[in-house]
């Protein structure tokens, strides 16, 4: 009964101070509340008719029924698209602030980006009682200030005064969070409704790119557009494409937006999409009309076609409400349309053998509005002769005159079909035999059917854009060859067991069968039999050459593969890979670089201890590495299979629990000996002291004083990033400074070493 009437009293005189403010029985909790000082609640409504754009208003901050409160922190934030935080102070002159008449630490508020993406704004207010005992009661907590920076064209606009959040707390004087209900304020801004917004267009200008100039790595750029946009204050798509085809170099702001607009870019070149967005920034007004979105730099990676698909598309007004938006769009292709080629493209018969004779077409495709063509084509002539040209007339148009030119000495023919009126122009997307070319084989080998000079032209003799495509043809042909040596290990020990791979491969268009040998120097090691190896096949054969009798030196590793039958190039029929390396043993390891960071923390803070070690001899090496403080093991780390010559460096996490503060620790690290080592006055090492200082001497001078308060305010409110970040501050080891380690500097102070 006795708490219940003091609670009555409470209620009673808060209610004469704060107009409209009403209690429940639930009030006995302790609450923190933003507080609408003119209305009394948490509701801060205006109207576009009767508040303007510019307008600054007041939160309050009160904490209600608190017991021993030490230190406080509010981190109040907003949607800083809607309001501004213009000022923020502890209302230390206010007989109502919590702390008021007591010494304190004298916090300056911090602002900043709560989201560190511009779309909150965001404060903290708060304060430590440098000496003196805790508050208990109802009291202010912090006054901040807003001023409204926009206003919505239709409906409302909503924002919270957001003060229910994680850094918002309340510490008694043994620094324990308390448990405390935190109360948002609310905001809202009403205005008239407006007309329907017609539907927008995001389309990709240009529409459709058919370019065959446009060849791998060079660059190209299109423009993302809109049309019939009204009142758009952000905006965001994303444009697929095939990265086979194209990706995406760079992408930057249009003129749609002014260039204080702030944007986003996301390339994915392995998925194939770039995400694109933007917005305005107060008091930038909206955007209607016509204009670029964005430009987009391609990069062209190969031939082909590609959709520049537009989706997950959307245009928004000020408040953040979507607005009508359809989307076009894009096409590229670097493709050239028509085609001039050999049909069909390979021959390789091995019964064309001399006197025998074959055919092939010279094919045109995807052509439109040809009226007359010419080509060059190119062979061999010491295996073929050509014996016969005939011209076909395409889709059955008869009327065209035909010069050719015809050189076997040279292996060169020329033909050139021209058509006149009343010819009707050639479009024809499917393949069409224009000529057919016979030869007859003069020897075996191979050729290069080559078509060169080529030209496609129109009725009024203007080019046609088009690819020529060369034929082969080939008969019998023998020919093995070695293509690659790979050694297991390029340097051994003797007595080491070597695996040499030898890879051979048929280049012929027969089956064979032929021996290879691998040699050292001029020694043959083993030889290998390889059977029935098709055309193109390739085998690799494995050698193991056990070096037990080899004196140690360098020595050429080469494979041979023998002639078979015909075969007319035997250069390949040798690959040389280079040399190994045959070694005496040395064993030898060392400690090279050892570091400890940080080399001033507290009791029970972790020290980085950085350790390089090498194996200065020639043989892989496993061993220990013993970390020591003084002569006292701190403990030891396996380094396993460590290569010669190699070095590594591992990181040894030392916990300075249970160490006493005020002291300097030698660091000292050793590696263990291997076998048969006998130099061993590289194995150690010692890197310098690690001192532990005592809780809350943050600059490390052995005295907790009003330095280390200075350093803790100046940091209060920063965090990783920041600029006012300093990571010694941060004595609660949460990645923030706020009032946690203003406090506990505070509880140390006047504590020396």
């Amino acid at each position: 009964m006795e708490k219940k009437s003091t609670f009555t009293i409470l209620a009673l005189l808060l209610m004469s101070v704060i107009p409209g403010l009403t209690f429940t029985a639930s009030a006995i909790e302790t609450k923190i509340i933003v507080i609408n000082p003119v209305s009394g609640d948490s509701n801060f409504i205006f109207y576009t008719n009767t508040t303007a754009v510019g307008t600054r208003f007041n939160a309050t901050v009160w904490v209600y029924n608190v017991t021993d409160l030490f230190a406080y922190q509010v981190k109040l934030y907003v949607n800083d698209t809607l309001l501004n935080i213009t000022r923020a102070w502890r209302p230390t002159w206010d007989p109502q602030w919590v702390f008021h008449g007591k010494s304190t630490v004298g916090l300056q508020p911090a602002f900043y980006d709560v989201d560190h993406d511009g779309s909150n704004e965001g404060v903290l207010v708060g304060d430590s009682i440098l000496t003196g005992t805790g508050f208990t009661g109802s009291g202010l907590l912090a006054v901040i200030e807003f001023q409204i920076i926009y206003a919505p064209s239709k409906g409302s606009v909503l924002c919270n005064l957001a003060i229910d959040n994680a850094d918002t707390s309340l510490l008694n004087s043994n620094l324990d969070e308390m448990s405390v209900i935190k109360i948002n304020g609310f905001y809202k801004y009403i205005g008239p409704p407006l007309p329907p917004i017609p539907k927008a267009t995001m389309y990709i200008e240009p529409n459709k790119i058919v370019d065959p100039t446009l060849v791998p790595c060079n660059y190209f750029k299109v423009n993302v557009s809109i049309g019939n946009a009204t009142d758009v204050y952000s905006f965001n798509f994303k444009l697929g494409y095939d990265v086979t085809v194209l990706t995406v170099k760079n992408a930057t702001l249009g003129s749609f937006f002014p260039s204080s607009a702030t944007f986003q870019v996301f390339i994915d070149n392995v998925a194939g999409f770039i995400s694109f967005s933007a917005m305005l920034t107060p008091p930038e007004p909206p955007v209607s009309g016509d204009g670029v979105l964005a430009i987009i730099t391609f990069h062209v990676e190969g031939l082909g076609a590609s959709n520049l698909d537009l989706y997950d598309f959307g245009i928004f007004d000020q408040s953040g409400e979507g607005l009508p938006c359809e989307a076009r769009d894009g096409f590229f292709s670097n493709i050239k349309l028509a085609k001039l080629y050999i049909e069909p493209p390979k021959i390789v018969d091995p019964n064309l053998k001399p006197s025998a004779i074959f055919s092939v077409d010279v094919m045109i495709d995807d052509v439109e509005n040809l009226y007359g063509y010419e080509f060059k084509l190119g062979y061999n002539t010491y295996m073929l002769t050509c014996i016969g040209v005939l011209v076909h007339p395409i889709l059955g148009e008869t009327r065209f005159s035909t010069k050719m030119q015809l050189d076997d000495s040279l292996g060169l023919l020329w033909v050139k079909v021209e058509y006149r009126p009343p010819a009707i122009p050639i479009t024809t997307y499917t393949p069409q035999s224009i000529v057919t070319l016979t030869f007859m084989v003069d020897n075996v080998g191979s050729s290069l059917l080559d078509l060169y000079d080529t030209n496609i032209t129109d009725p009024n003799q203007n080019p046609i854009e088009h690819e020529a495509i060369d034929g082969f043809v080939m008969t019998l042909v023998r020919d093995v060859a070695v293509v690659n040596i790979t050694l297991s290990k390029n340097s051994v020990f003797e007595r080491s067991m070597v695996n040499i791979t030898v890879t051979v491969k048929n280049l012929g268009n027969v089956t064979e069968t032929f021996d290879v040998k691998a040699y050292y120097d001029s020694n043959v090691i083993r030889i290998q039999t390889v059977v029935d190896l098709n055309p193109n096949d390739e085998e690799s054969l494995l050698f193991k050459w056990n070096t037990t009798g080899v004196t140690p030196g360098i020595y050429t590793i080469k494979g041979e593969a023998s002639q078979v039958p015909d075969e007319f190039n035997i250069t390949n029929n040798v690959y040389v890979d280079g040399s190994i390396q045959i070694k005496k043993l040395i064993r030898d390891v060392a400690v090279v670089s050892v570091s400890a960071v940080p080399t001033v923390v507290y009791q029970g803070e972790n020290v980085n201890i950085t350790v390089t070690v090498r194996n200065k001899g020639n043989l892989t090496e496993t061993f220990n590495v013993l970390i020591y403080y003084g002569s006292s093991n701190i403990g030891s780390v396996n380094v396993e299979d460590l290569a010669p010559n190699e070095e590594l460096t591992f990181m040894y996490v030392w916990n300075t629990k249970g160490f006493p503060a005020c002291t300097n620790y030698t660091i000292n690290v050793e590696a263990a000996a291997v076998p048969e080592e006998t130099n061993l006055a590289d194995n150690y090492m010692t890197d310098g002291h690690v001192k532990i200082k005592i809780p809350g001497d943050i600059n490390g001078d052995g005295t907790v004083d009003i330095k280390d308060i200075a350093i803790v305010a100046l940091a209060f409110g920063s965090f990783p990033g920041h600029p006012r970040w300093n990571p010694q501050a941060d004595l609660y080891k949460d990645g923030k400074i706020d009032i946690r380690d203003v406090a506990i500097v505070a509880s140390k102070f006047g504590k020396t070493c």
